[in-house]
């Protein structure tokens, strides 16, 4: 449909929009103006990016030459930097949910406060097996104590600006 018929039809379902993070700012300030008036359910942020980083490393040369998205460990920084921007730009007003890059409860924390209402795992999974989920929780349970926070909720944003 074109985007006339879906801003007068009521959302029965929850729609979330994934950005990617190979958008500048202003195309993801583009981006928020456009879902603006509609009643999205939130904001995935990232998908994979077709951004190569530089490398000397030749197995890291081979597999950056190939085609598609790059996911995982690559995509961490510029996807916190992404959920960051999106953050501020909504006052925290839209969910967020963080993906990208996330191995670790660190990895996790750095998401959330850097916005994210929550976090998704894809290649963390592939590399460290369905423990990760485990890790993750028990390290943001341990963070949430060491920070003096009741609850993640508490956490989500503390870092954006």
């Amino acid at each position: 449909p074109r985007p006339s018929t879906l801003d007068h039809r009521p959302s029965l379902k929850p729609i979330l929009v994934k950005v990617a993070p190979d958008l500048t700012f202003d195309a993801l300030d583009e981006i928020l103006e456009l879902v603006g008036p509609r009643q999205l359910a939130g904001l995935v942020a990232t998908n994979t990016t077709i951004t190569r980083p530089d490398t000397s490393d030749a197995r890291s040369k081979k597999t950056y030459a190939e085609t598609g998205g790059l996911s995982g460990r690559p995509l961490r920084a510029r996807s916190t930097e992404v959920i960051r921007h999106l953050f501020r730009q909504t006052q925290g007003k839209l969910p967020l949910i963080g993906v990208g890059g996330i191995s670790s409860a660190a990895d996790a924390w750095e998401k959330i406060t850097a916005g994210a209402s929550l976090v998704q795992v894809y290649s963390g999974l592939v590399y460290q097996g369905p423990g990760l989920t485990r890790d993750i929780v028990t390290g943001l349970r341990w963070r949430l104590e060491v920070e003096g926070l009741k609850n993640l909720r508490q956490a989500v944003g503390i870092h954006a600006s």
